[in-house]
């Protein structure tokens, strides 16, 4: 129990950070699996299996808010004054598990390589995407005004970034940057102001159903080829990481 809190509270910082997927280190972490199979089934299986999902989704939100909501500042403050050395960091942690998602895998598999170029062009198109859009500012979450709009717009926010959330390499974060909300949201998460975390956070929680279904699927029917195609999406965001810090 205390180590899935402990994981949680690791997903949780990885989903204030720009540029760090909070799905990738559910990967490198080893429950990435396990989470996408009981958000996505929850709804349709048994009781039985319900109260075991519960039990394994409970640990990880109760990880995952404590990470977010104690850390939200220290990660703010550390990424934005010093953004090398955190990024440093996060980038060595994350480094040497790689090799363990796709462990016993056929790497010499033509059908894995070119998953593994797929997910390396599908990141480096959204990223190239992010750059011509361009992203959210600190002074444009000053001054915002909620409204019952503004909820709705969040509500798409948090279904959109959930999905981010959701496929490994792909941030949440740096989503909401494109969207100009993260610096809203961090706000939002600091200061307790709870009603449009509600809105956010109810979008939030059916796309992590509706996309938790759908990796969920792929992991099951296509696993070696969604598994290297995630390891093609990681190495690009590594990238990007140390490229954005320095």
């Amino acid at each position: 129990m205390f180590l899935n809190i402990l994981k949680g509270i690791l997903i949780g910082i990885a989903n204030v950070l720009p540029g760090v997927s909070g799905g990738t280190l559910a990967v490198m972490l080893g429950i990435y699996d396990k989470l996408t199979e009981a958000v996505g089934n929850f709804l349709i299986v048994p009781i039985k299996e319900k109260i075991t999902y519960s039990k394994f989704l409970i640990q990880i939100a109760i990880g995952a808010a404590i990470g977010i909501l104690l850390f939200a500042r220290i990660i703010e403050f550390s990424y934005l004054n010093y953004p090398k050395i955190t990024t440093i960091i996060f980038v060595i942690l994350m480094l040497p598990s790689i090799p363990f998602i796709i462990k016993g895998e056929n790497i010499k598999n033509r059908a894995n390589i070119l998953s593994l170029i797929a997910g390396i062009l599908f990141t480096i198109g959204f990223l190239a995407l992010t750059y011509f859009i361009g992203e959210e500012t600190i002074e444009a979450s000053k001054n915002i005004i909620f409204s019952f709009s503004y909820g709705i717009k969040l509500f798409f926010c948090g279904l959109i970034a959930a999905g981010a959330m959701i496929i490994p390499g792909i941030s949440g974060s740096l989503l909401l940057l494109i969207l100009g909300e993260y610096y809203n949201i961090l706000s939002f998460i600091s200061s307790f102001n709870i009603l449009p975390l509600i809105f956010f956070g109810a979008g939030t929680g059916i796309g992590l159903i509706f996309f938790s279904k759908i990796i969920n699927i792929l992991l099951n029917k296509y696993r070696s080829f969604t598994l290297f195609f995630i390891v093609g999406i990681i190495l690009v965001s590594l990238v990007d990481m140390v490229s954005r810090a320095f």
